[in-house]
């Protein structure tokens, strides 16, 4: 097993997890099973789980540990309960299989969402993190000097108002506009909604998506 995925796995056996983690299987697996734990499914993360702790034990090999699993874990259960409440409450059973934008409505489907199923969840800010957990220690990977953290995606277009202008901030892209009238401006927002919304650049998409909807 090289990744721990607990969205894999039922509510009750990611609770069984949290209890067993780093038992033998043999041990884990003498008592009752309780309702919603699949003995098959418990017993092959726990065996990969053992093995890894008597790899590390006996011959050296790091791997992440059971507390980082546990982490997750927990991080799921909690990000289950607080979806479900905030279900009955009216918002979408699974947010983060949808794009949410500037104005906070959920677009199912959207840019950067999980596909087909969860995989990720929502901080306080909004940014997402994975569930999965590799069971194997990564390597620090040292900054390129040619790479560099994304931008943020602005929060409105370039507009000048006495040239009658408004301009795309990721790329470049322009309309103009009679600025004495009124209607004309907003025929060239919706010029721009609709350039944004097609391009083939994603974080213009995503800047459409954010500003226009």
């Amino acid at each position: 097993m090289e990744v721990f995925d607990p969205v894999k796995y039922s509510l009750a056996e990611n609770k069984f997890f949290l209890t067993h983690l780093g038992e033998s299987p043999v041990v884990a697996l003498e008592e009752t099973l309780p309702k919603g734990v699949n003995p098959t499914e418990v017993q092959a993360v726990l065996g990969a789980v053992f093995e890894l702790q008597e790899l590390e034990e006996h011959r050296g090999k790091a791997w992440v540990g059971t507390e980082a699993l546990r982490k997750s874990i927990r991080t799921y259960l909690h990000e289950a309960e607080k979806w479900r409440d905030l279900a009955l409450r009216g918002a979408p059973r699974f947010p983060t299989m949808h794009a949410w934008d500037g104005k906070g409505r959920p677009h199912r489907g959207g840019i950067g969402s999980d596909a087909n199923q969860v995989t990720t969840w929502l901080d306080e800010d909004g940014t997402r993190h994975p569930f999965k957990v590799s069971m194997h220690e990564q390597p620090i990977q040292a900054a390129m000097p040619w790479t560099k953290e994304a931008e943020p995606i602005p929060d409105a277009y370039i507009h000048d108002e006495e040239k009658g202008v408004i301009q795309c901030p990721i790329d470049g892209w322009s309309t103009n506009y009679n600025p004495d009238s009124r209607s004309a401006f907003n025929v060239a927002h919706a010029r721009m909604a609709r350039h944004c919304k097609a391009s083939k650049d994603e974080r213009v998409r995503e800047f459409g998506m954010k500003v226009f909807n």
